[in-house]
């Protein structure tokens, strides 16, 4: 027998629809590559087209979907290999900016990086907004090393990591480990050791690589 009650249980429908499709990529549910047929999800989640479109415009700012011409909403490669060598470089390049920022930058600029962490704070389950203020907080770490060839570099490293990210933020516990880790990072910049910025950098971002590395059911 047909059953005609919704897969999912809701409060607020977009957001929930949301998840269950971010769930169904990491989980493999979804191929990369594979077309999201809007009216196929209406019918299998037992809610309007509204909730979905919007579900879907939230993943492809994520990262999470692609707009592909004359096939809509397509799913994104998780690739490992890619996840670690964007990863890898973009650990490399924040550390050089880091120690830079830690031996040249006042005191008063080392409180404004504080200032946005303590910010984030206010924002711990909220995602897209947390994601925004994470962004903030290592692009001025970053700016204040005076690199800004480098940080041309990063800004595209960066715009990578966002659907990686996106997967992160979605585990529970992490936005607590961000916060914790950058508490780390912006200690050690008061302290002026580079050594440990750097060593603070390495683990903060490795977090990310082996969190996703384990969720993720990739292709």
């Amino acid at each position: 027998m047909e059953n005609n009650q919704p897969l999912i249980q809701y409060t607020t429908v977009s957001d929930s629809v949301y998840l269950w499709i971010k769930n169904a990529i990491i989980q493999g549910d979804f191929k990369p590559g594979e077309h999201i047929a809007q009216e196929s999800l209406t019918k299998k989640l037992g809610v309007s087209r509204t909730p979905i479109r919007d579900a879907i415009k939230r993943l492809e700012a994520e990262g999470l979907l692609i707009t592909r011409p004359h096939c809509g909403a397509v799913v994104f490669q998780l690739d490992k290999n890619c996840l670690h060598e964007i990863y890898d470089i973009r650990i490399l390049i924040e550390q050089y900016c880091a120690a830079r920022t830690c031996m040249k930058a006042s005191e008063e600029q080392i409180e404004q990086i504080e200032a946005i962490n303590l910010r984030m704070l206010n924002y711990s389950n909220n995602s897209k907004e947390f994601m925004q203020l994470d962004r903030q907080f290592h692009g001025l770490l970053c700016t204040l090393s005076g690199c800004t060839n480098t940080i041309e570099i990063l800004e595209g490293l960066w715009n990578k990591c966002d659907s990686f990210k996106s997967i992160y933020y979605s585990l529970e516990g992490r936005s607590n480990d961000t916060l914790a880790e950058h508490t780390r990072i912006i200690q050690c910049l008061k302290n002026r050791d580079v050594a440990g910025t750097k060593q603070a950098i390495f683990d903060h971002l490795n977090d990310v690589v082996d969190s996703v590395s384990a969720q993720v059911n990739f292709s």
